[in-house]
């Protein structure tokens, strides 16, 4: 098993095809709210890491940032999303392995804050938790491919760069957005 990293345009269609399957598979019924639908979750992605088994891609994450502001404060936010893995490679480390590289990536990249929206219902919160992140406890507002503004209830948040901002994010109310560009993860 190896995982490499990619940036969109690098990857074949082959390993394409291999990334469609793996979100058939698993991420095709990841809706968190009935009120957010697929459309909504799309997010410009800054490249993915692809674990694979000799050439076929059995697991994903995408890595996302965005320039967004806090309380008059500008800062990169970001994180990683589709964080995927076939049943079959299941229970071996992988998926954590992944969602690591993805958040160091993101540390490369610049984020300082890392955040996502998860399925509640999944199970997989704790997971997160163990990861670092933490409940925002509020909505967080995000601009859909509609260009209609949206909220979501399940993010979680954690610092990267600036453990101090996610930790004023985390400990204030002012309001949490996702930023001018379109999309969440």
């Amino acid at each position: 098993m190896i995982i490499k990293y990619f940036s969109d345009d690098t990857i074949s269609e082959k390993h394409r095809r291999d990334v469609d399957f793996i979100n058939e598979t698993c991420l095709s019924n990841d809706s968190v709210d009935p009120d957010i639908d697929m459309y909504d979750w799309e997010a410009p992605e800054d490249g993915k890491f692809l674990l694979f088994d000799n050439d076929r891609v059995v697991g994903r994450v995408a890595v996302h940032k965005t320039m967004s502001e806090y309380n008059g404060e500008s800062y990169c936010l970001g994180g990683f999303g589709g964080l995927a893995v076939l049943p079959e490679y299941r229970s071996n480390g992988y998926g954590r392995k992944l969602a690591e590289l993805a958040l160091s990536k993101a540390g490369d990249l610049g984020v300082d804050v890392a955040c996502m929206c998860v399925n509640m219902e999944s199970g997989i919160t704790e997971f997160y938790k163990r990861l670092g992140f933490v409940f925002l406890n509020r909505p967080a507002y995000f601009v859909n491919w509609a260009d209609k503004e949206k909220t979501d209830d399940t993010v979680m948040i954690m610092g990267i760069n600036n453990p101090a901002l996610a930790e004023k994010i985390l400990n204030t109310e002012d309001i949490f957005a996702y930023g001018k560009n379109k999309g969440h993860w």
